[in-house]
């Protein structure tokens, strides 16, 4: 049978008296550290007088037209960004089927890229593409149902220059679009 130790109210109130003492104890240390008196005050707001003092005898920024315009990337970054782009190919082309992976691995190629890029720019830009794709199919179709109604040979040409005619349809489309967009 286990007996519990009860205090008893003269245990209490001497422990009462106890903690009474410690926080007096606790705020007697508080009073007297630097943080909570006027002096610690004053030589933080001397510190703070000193920065801005130092700020001030700063040499004066260089004037605009001396500095540099655009500062080139710094090699570390450059070579973070190539790092963190191989790595994320990789850990992709890892999650592919081993075809798809082969397949990507040739697109992926610097080679390939930037010849995809320098005709994203040019040739195979959405409105040479669309346009030439559209007058194609209708050249096409007119020329090939007139040929056939009427008994012509076609020569073979005629997708060729429907092609060059829609791509060049398409660039002018899309400058008289930029245009209206200007002015609107």
């Amino acid at each position: 049978m286990s007996v519990e130790h009860q205090p008893t109210p003269r245990g209490a109130e001497q422990s009462h008296a106890e903690l009474e003492a410690l926080a007096k104890e606790q705020l007697e240390k508080l009073a007297t550290t630097p943080e909570n008196a006027a002096e610690h005050a004053e030589k933080r707001a001397e510190a703070a007088r000193e920065i801005i003092h130092k700020q001030e005898q700063a040499p004066d920024p260089v004037p605009v037209a001396e500095k540099e315009t655009a500062a080139p990337v710094p090699f570390v970054a450059r070579l973070d960004q190539l790092t963190n782009y191989t790595h994320t190919m990789a850990s992709l082309q890892r999650k592919l089927r081993p075809m798809s992976r082969s397949f990507s691995k040739v697109i992926h190629t610097p080679a390939v890229e930037k010849t995809s890029e320098a005709l994203e720019k040019t040739v195979m830009r959405p409105s040479v593409a669309a346009g030439a794709t559209w007058t194609a199919l209708l050249v096409g179709v007119i020329f090939y149902v007139t040929a056939r109604i009427y008994g012509y040979a076609l020569s073979g040409s005629e997708m060729l220059v429907a092609l060059v005619i829609g791509g060049i349809l398409g660039v002018a489309l899309e400058g008289v679009g930029r245009l209206l967009r200007r002015r609107g």
